[in-house]
């Protein structure tokens, strides 16, 4: 069978399965959301893009005994990307019983606590971006299948298992077999607490074309102290290994990633990302952040250097819909532009409905 054709077998079936799902559905939701953001940096300036409408995400849901399915499509301008319709996640999922269930289709990776519990509405954010590991080493979707649940041993402890397409081959469904592995175990101590770890193996598949290749690039491999890769094209393994902590009490609240992760069983790159919270009241919240990202001058993959931002941030629910967030922040790194170091004041207006 012809990669196009299991390609075009893997559509079918997922689309049979979510029609089915559709059909004899007992609960369906539908939920909205945009946002619409201020940057005031320099590199926003520069770019045109002190204001923008961002991303808007329509997010369906439905269930029907032991079948369920999920869907999130999102839309953005042309003028800030160029796909503008995105189908970022659609997936079918049946429960075996009440501790574990398997799903199939587009889904988001179980790699950390932010990739497995936030989706593209950014009203739910708790800062106004993703941590920038998000831009280079996470894998945010993947084509495939999850084995998920819960202990029947050990109260508060949970597994997830995904074997998928991997990153290079995107929505083609298994067009060259089996890529990617993800293993993943959480623990809710409290119920409040929740820590996951994870692992992730990938093969970048002729990496010189994948779109991450030197992503967000700040130096070339031709650098002074990084010699010239002869081959490229070549394939090569992936590897993540990441750890995150999330508490939510009723006064402070705090997200930890940690990551490390490699290309060609080469040096470690290192990410980490920090949020700490204050609720001063039902609707207003203080926080800070900090943000780090340092790849091995020996990466083969992804651009060497450092990159760093940290800030503070207040956020105001306005109402049970609508959220307003600020942040102060100073900037180093890949994504401060031209410039190099970049002192940001930047708001954000997301909705959900």
């Amino acid at each position: 069978m012809t990669c196009r054709k299991m390609k075009r077998l893997g559509c079918v079936l997922l689309a049979g399965l979510l029609s089915a799902s559709l059909v004899n559905a007992q609960d369906i939701n539908a939920n909205w959301f945009t946002h619409f953001e201020f940057d005031g940096s320099k590199t926003a300036e520069a770019a045109d893009r002190e204001f923008e409408w961002g991303e808007s995400a329509l997010f369906l849901t439905g269930n029907s005994g032991r079948w369920s399915f999920l869907s999130e499509a999102t839309f953005q301008a042309e003028k800030y990307r160029d796909k503008q319709f995105t189908l970022e996640r659609i997936h079918v999922r049946y429960e075996f019983n009440r501790d574990n269930a398997i799903s199939f289709g587009k889904m988001h990776t179980p790699v950390n606590y932010w990739n497995d519990n936030f989706h593209h509405g950014r009203y739910f954010f708790p800062t106004i971006n993703r941590p920038w590991s998000f831009s280079r080493f996470v894998p945010i979707h993947e084509v495939g299948v999850r084995l998920s649940g819960q202990s029947p041993m050990v109260e508060g402890v949970g597994y997830d298992l995904v074997v998928g397409s991997g990153q290079s081959v995107g929505n083609d469904a298994f067009s060259r077999g089996i890529q990617s592995y993800t293993a993943s175990f959480n623990w809710a101590p409290t119920a409040q607490s929740r820590t996951i770890v994870s692992y992730y193996r990938d093969s970048i598949l002729s990496h010189q074309d994948s779109p991450n290749h030197h992503a967000m690039g700040m130096e070339d491999h031709a650098g002074p102290d990084v010699a010239v890769d002869s081959n490229l094209n070549k394939d090569i393994p992936y590897e993540l290994l990441s750890w995150s902590l999330h508490h939510e009490g009723d006064a402070w609240r705090t997200l930890t990633d940690l990551s490390a992760n490699r290309t060609d069983s080469g040096d470690w790159n290192w990410a980490a990302f920090q949020y700490v919270g204050y609720h001063l009241n039902e609707s207003l919240s203080l926080y800070g952040l900090l943000d780090y990202v340092n790849v091995s001058r020996s990466e083969v993959h992804f651009a060497p250097g450092i990159a760093q931002r940290y800030g503070l941030g207040v956020e105001w629910f306005a109402t049970n819909n609508i959220s307003l967030k600020v942040e102060a922040r100073s900037e180093h790194g890949f994504s401060a532009g031209p410039y190099g170091d970049s002192k940001v004041l930047e708001a954000q207006l997301a909705l959900g409905f």
